[in-house]
């Protein structure tokens, strides 16, 4: 006999029980929620409606269920049906789709066994693989695009040829780009559907990690929502005119093409790994100029550091929100007389002889900065720490700054006696990169980006 038959027969017996259906959904839900096992709680889900009703508000309140992790839930549902039911539960409030280091097909063919057709909420899907290399065709694009109708965000870090992409017709953010290895790309004609269909893109990254193929042409005119644009040098240089004619750019960001053939390298350390193509970077700089409000240099790549100091005056420093000189070696004397009043990200990262007393006198000339990335300079030490304590304190600010640490020389200190820099009121310590940054000894690598 299960629950529901002693509960209606205790009632006809005339027997005053009280059983767990005489509590309300609110205490139920207390219950149900301290179960963490999931496949204890989809048995619950199926023990009668107001069951299911219950479990399946529980899970609408809690985010982690809004998110279909391929990857993990056939790992946790290990019985089929529980998978199903989850899924076919759950099909019209997930939102973001991650399918990791799995195939394409074979999500696609587990969804037409549970009886999914389309997932309507889901707006942001990220598909990596760098396991199975079984890379999606155009019909597994095009069945995707049926299954998630309003997608906005995807990201896809696999080859593939592009042809199906224009099927995302809701699509804002397309990320095409694997930091390290992607070196292959979407067909010629395919990016020229995408920038002459995909009306509502807002975010648009087609970066190869090695040499670009392709070309932008006028059509990128067509994406007029357009406010960021991550691509290669390669690819700008024939459309840099329409770029720069974009009303609502506010992002360029480019990465430099290289092809290098390791066996001609005959000293690691020595070797000369600048890239010397600078015209399209002087003539955003000079057509732009005061009206840019923000500049992200890989020094180590462009060989642009000799003249920095004159190309800087073509800047309004009063305009610039972020200013990003990796690979730089970083002097203050050459602002003493500049103010940065809105400036709010300052990245120094990998300035190998950076000494405290030089951030410091920056910080004087940035009253209102948010972020400091330090990140691999190894000459800092505690002196900085605390310099850094004294000048916040003294600035009475309103939020804290925000210091990036990771692999530089403040490690050591930090980790020895976090307790200390943890409560620091006007001091917030990361051993991690700056958001929208790239991995690495830079944070825009082996290039530049402009902000405006």
């Amino acid at each position: 006999m299960d629950m529901v038959d002693c509960e209606r027969g205790n009632r006809e017996n005339g027997e005053d029980v009280t059983t767990i259906y005489d509590l309300n959904d609110d205490c139920l839900e207390c219950i149900f929620e301290r179960i963490q096992d999931l496949p204890t709680q989809i048995q619950i889900s199926k023990c009668c409606q107001r069951f299911q009703s219950v479990i399946l508000n529980l899970w609408k309140r809690q985010s982690h269920h809004r998110v279909l992790a391929f990857n993990m839930l056939p790992t946790i549902l290990q019985n089929y049906d529980d998978f199903g039911h989850y899924l076919r539960a759950l099909r019209t409030e997930f939102h973001t789709l991650l399918i990791i280091d799995d195939c394409l097909n074979v999500f696609l063919k587990e969804m037409e066994e549970c009886g999914i057709e389309s997932l309507p909420a889901v707006e942001k899907c990220e598909f990596h693989d760098d396991v199975t290399e079984c890379y999606p065709n155009d019909d597994d694009i095009e069945s995707l695009s049926r299954l998630v109708p309003n997608l906005k965000y995807l990201q896809i870090t696999v080859p593939i040829s592009g042809r199906n992409l224009t099927k995302f017709h809701n699509l804002e953010e397309l990320h095409l780009y694997d930091e390290q290895t992607k070196s292959i790309e979407m067909d010629e004609n395919a990016f020229r559907d995408v920038l002459l269909s995909l009306k509502n893109l807002r975010v648009l990254d087609i970066r190869n990690y090695e040499c670009s193929q392709l070309k932008l042409s006028s059509a990128i005119l067509k994406c007029t929502k357009l406010e960021v644009l991550k691509l290669n040098l390669n690819t700008l240089k024939p459309g840099l005119d329409y770029v720069l004619k974009m009303p609502h750019l506010k992002q360029l960001k480019v990465l430099l093409d290289q092809e290098i053939d390791v066996s001609q390298i005959e000293n690691v350390d020595t070797h000369d790994y600048m890239i010397y193509e600078t015209e399209e970077y002087y003539h955003i700089l000079r057509e732009k100029g005061s009206h840019i409000l923000g500049l992200a240099v890989d020094f180590h790549f462009l060989p642009v550091s000799s003249t920095w100091f004159k190309d800087f005056r073509l800047l309004n420093p009063e305009n610039l929100r972020l200013l990003a000189l990796s690979n730089y070696e970083f002097t203050a004397d050459e602002y003493e007389n500049c103010c940065f009043p809105h400036l709010e990200m300052l990245c120094l990262r990998h300035s190998e002889k950076l000494h405290a007393v030089t951030v410091l006198e920056m910080l004087h000339l940035c009253p209102v900065l948010k972020h400091l990335d330090l990140c691999y300079c190894l000459n800092l030490d505690k002196s900085l720490l605390n310099g850094l304590t004294i000048f916040l304190q003294n600035q009475k600010r309103s939020h804290a700054l925000c210091v990036y640490y990771r692999m530089s020389g403040l490690e050591k200190e930090i980790e020895e006696n976090s307790t200390f820099w943890t409560s620091q009121k006007y001091l917030k310590l990361l051993n991690d990169i700056p958001p929208d940054s790239d991995i690495g000894l830079s944070y825009v690598q082996r290039g530049f980006a402009f902000y405006f």
